[in-house]
């Protein structure tokens, strides 16, 4: 089989030049530019300075147009001769964005309606020895899709955001690309994986899986199936190697799809481990049919989710992965970029590896986004990252008719068998939140059971069937939040079963302390916001914008209420910030305490909850949200505390009840803590102590243990004003702290701490001693304008122990810039 590249620049130019001439007099007198394949059509546009950059300022307002008119790409390249004699001319698409009509040298070859299929066409005679030229014509998404909403019947109604495309529910494209509460409105267009032109010789493997099966402790069988679409009748030399084990021999096709079987006995396997729990083990499956190669790799392990009902009708969720419960620790992820050609392996990286740096083994793909790119799967299997895989719909009804349940099957048929060998993959979720929408439109309200037929025939009688029939040995999981299979509870306040979204905190202004109200068995969304770092405000807003109710910081909040939120909370447990920076710096700490207060309670109450993703991990755009790193990469305080809140053995002291401190340690590391020490001491912010308790023990695996009950109001001599908590759990290979203060911070006596600093270099970075004269509280470190991470951050200093934590610039820089950049923020400091 022969290839020719048909990537790298092609020619961009809209289809009706005086269509967009209102927004656009360029075409008038230019007949294109470049745009590079694979990637997308707004991004050709800014770089040729054409539209502005969406992310600056409001200027996503100003290219809406681009999104609402109809765009033509073209190539034209050579063909040799000897490409034509080895073979059919077969052409590829994957990640094709999304109604596209293709033609070759004037005749149309195929059209494209769905971003999450691959496409392949036959160019048959069309192609031709010399010069030809291809043609993809991209019409308007949301054009097509207010087309389809005057054929229906009867409505269908979708969530809308401050800027939304219209009717994004009606075509099979990134849901998010026609905005959403966190992301721009930018109709993105193009193709985002590479284009294949293959000359087929024999014939084509179309798809590769392998299922393993348990046989012994390190012996497994593999049954491995492909399907070959072979030219003609005819047999072909067949070989395959996996684990130390080989098959080989010859097998005859006939024309057209031939299915193949193997079954290869492996031994002494490895298995693969999830992040914390072992090593994640992968070993190379390589096949050869005929003249073709193909590779992917295999991990060996069972995976289970445990959802039995239980006698009082609760319903657990839990993750059991050779043979263990696992904590599921982790977040949420959508696509990394709103502009799909920027969709880089170092950036997934770099995310994915930063998860694992703050101990999550669990990340949850969100239906609203795009079954991801294969490096995303293949970062998860090497780095043990669990994977909670929805399919692509989200927060809307969804129509039922013939072509849309055709084409959703169709892209299942092809997502199914490309994800469903990898490791991490651990379940399948039919949706986000589509059950629960049913009850949030006037018109499904109203027709209430024409609106649940509709979700069933999508949801059980295509989706799930057909994940079912093709990866049969993985769970289902019918929505998020859902209990399970024939289950109809409302998961958004009944916390009995399944998986939960618990959002009373942040769109029903709810307390943190709310978190404190559910019992749940496995949550996976809630959230709370938080501003971007003051160098990613910076790369949208000028100066004079920077006010929390300007119209660029409110453009970029696209939650309505989101600032006022954040605002109200401040005065709820804090004192109002003295500056913009310290309003910055403060909604990140707020955001951290109130992710912390949420999952170290539910940590507590392992093994009745196993499982919490907060709401998000990552921005598209530049933006206020629910991220715990910004759209540039930058760790906000939610990643530094995940990385302590997310520790596999940790001290948790809460007051869930007023004047009642509990005290935990729990520890969901798969192996016991020998002769671990734990200290509670009673502090006050003049630095003095108080009295303390020790308590010796011997941490079990997987094990939440009460400590103690502290009833403060037998402790008449606490000041709870002026007293917090200090907390360190110590054995001779851990040592970590924890604090709880007895009184909101904006009541609690604080004193200037007095902090200082030292910096030198270091191996790879600097380091940073800081140190204090009295108590400092949520001490964040900041290196304005330069991209890096600290080993730890937003954490308390005591004047007897000094704090010492290294950075690791992303880039060269000098010791004396650093040194100029580096910014220390204190919970004291917010205020004065």
């Amino acid at each position: 089989m022969q290839t020719l590249n048909v990537n790298g620049i092609w020619r961009l130019s809209p289809l009706d030049n005086k269509a967009i001439a209102p927004y656009c007099q360029y075409f008038l007198e230019h007949e294109s530019i470049p745009c590079n394949l694979p990637g997308d059509i707004h991004s050709a546009l800014l770089a040729a300075e054409i539209i502005a950059d969406p992310y600056i300022g409001q200027q996503e307002l100003d290219i809406q147009w681009v999104g609402q008119h109809d765009w033509v790409l073209s190539k034209t390249f050579n063909v040799d001769d000897s490409m034509l004699t080895a073979g059919r001319a077969i052409l590829t698409l994957k990640m094709a964005d999304t109604i596209i009509t293709i033609h070759l040298n004037g005749e149309e070859v195929g059209r494209l309606d769905n971003q999450f299929r691959r496409w392949r066409f036959d160019l048959g005679d069309i192609l031709k020895p010399g010069e030809n030229t291809l043609t993809l014509t991209f019409t308007s998404a949301e054009k097509k899709a207010v087309e389809l909403a005057e054929t229906l019947p009867y409505p269908i109604p979708y969530s809308e955001y401050p800027v939304s495309a219209k009717h994004r529910n009606l075509v099979r494209k990134s849901q998010c690309h026609s905005g959403w509460d966190w992301g721009p409105c930018i109709l993105a267009m193009g193709v985002y994986e590479p284009i294949e032109l293959s000359f087929i010789d024999e014939g084509i493997i179309e798809e590769l899986t392998c299922d393993t099966i348990e046989m012994g402790k390190d012996q497994w069988d593999a049954v491995v199936r492909v399907i070959y679409n072979a030219r003609q009748e005819q047999s072909l030399d067949c070989r395959l190697m996996l684990a130390g084990s080989e098959q080989e021999g010859t097998v005859h096709m006939k024309q057209g799809l031939n299915k193949i079987e193997f079954r290869l006995q492996c031994k002494q396997v490895k298995r693969w481990w999830p992040h914390g729990e072992g090593k994640a083990t992968l070993y190379p499956l390589q096949l050869s049919v005929g003249s073709q190669q193909t590779e992917k790799r295999i991990g060996f392990r069972t995976l289970l989710l445990r959802t039995e009902a239980e006698p009082d009708g609760g319903k657990p969720l839990v993750f059991n992965v050779n043979g263990r419960d696992i904590f599921a620790k982790g977040t949420n992820w959508i696509p990394l970029d709103a502009l799909p050609g920027r969709l880089t392996p170092d950036r997934y990286e770099y995310l994915l590896q930063s998860c694992v740096d703050a101990n999550m083994n669990m990340i949850r793909v969100w239906g609203g986004g795009l079954y991801e790119k294969d490096v995303f799967y293949d970062l998860c299997d090497e780095k043990g990252l669990l994977v909670w895989q929805d399919c692509m719909f989200s927060c809307s009804m969804y129509p039922t008719n013939a072509e849309f349940l055709a084409s959703v099957e169709a892209e299942l048929r092809y997502q199914v068998p490309r994800l469903k060998d990898h490791p991490s993959l651990a379940l399948w979720c039919g949706n986000n939140e589509d059950l629960g929408a049913i009850s949030w439109y006037e018109e499904s309200r109203k027709n209430h059971i024409r609106y649940v037929i509709d979700y069933d025939r999508l949801n059980e009688g295509v989706v799930g069937r057909v994940i079912k029939e093709l990866d049969p040995g993985r769970q289902w999981w019918p929505s998020s939040p859902s209990a399970g299979e024939n289950d109809y509870s409302d998961n958004w306040h009944d916390d009995s079963k399944g998986d939960m979204h618990f959002w009373s905190v942040w769109h029903e202004g709810k307390s943190f302390e709310e978190y404190y109200s559910i019992n749940p068995r496995f949550v996976s969304e809630f959230g709370f916001q938080s501003f971007p770092l003051l160098d990613t405000v910076k790369s949208y807003a000028t100066e004079e914008m920077w006010n929390l109710t300007s119209k660029v910081m409110e453009h970029h909040q696209k939650n309505p209420r989101g600032n006022s939120i954040i605002m109200e909370n401040f005065t709820r447990y804090y004192r109002f910030p003295s500056s913009f920076a310290q309003m910055l710096y403060l909604s990140q700490v707020q955001q951290a305490k109130a992710m912390k207060m949420a999952i170290e309670y539910w940590r507590t109450t392992m093994p009745h909850c196993m499982g919490a993703l907060y709401w998000q991990l990552n921005d598209n755009w530049p933006v206020a949200s629910w991220s715990s790193i910004d759209y540039h990469g930058n760790w906000k305080l939610l990643h530094y505390a995940a990385k302590r809140f997310y520790s596999p053995a940790l001290p948790i002291a809460y007051m869930k009840e007023d004047g009642i401190v509990e005290v935990y340690v729990v520890n969901d590391g798969p192996k016991e803590i020998k002769d671990a020490k734990l200290s509670v001491k009673f502090c006050t912010y003049e630095g003095k102590k108080l009295n303390k308790m020790e308590y010796h023990m011997d941490c079990k695996a997987r094990s939440s243990s009460h400590m103690c009950t502290i009833n403060l109001h037998k402790k008449r001599k606490i000041d709870r004003e002026n007293t917090f908590i200090y907390l360190k759990l110590k054995s001779d290979d851990l040592y970590i702290e924890n604090q709880l203060m007895l009184e909101k911070p904006k009541r609690s006596n604080l004193k200037n701490p007095g902090i200082k600093s030292e910096v030198s270099k270091t191996a790879g970075g600097f380091s940073v001693t800081v140190s204090c004269t009295y108590p400092a509280f949520e001490v964040a470190l900041e290196a304005e304008g330069i991209s890096g991470v600290f080993s730890d951050n937003l954490f308390a200093i005591r004047p007897t122990a000094q704090k010492v934590v290294t950075f690791k610039p992303r880039e060269e820089v000098s010791l004396e810039d650093f040194k100029k950049q580096l910014k220390i923020y204190d919970l004291w400091g917010s205020s004065h």
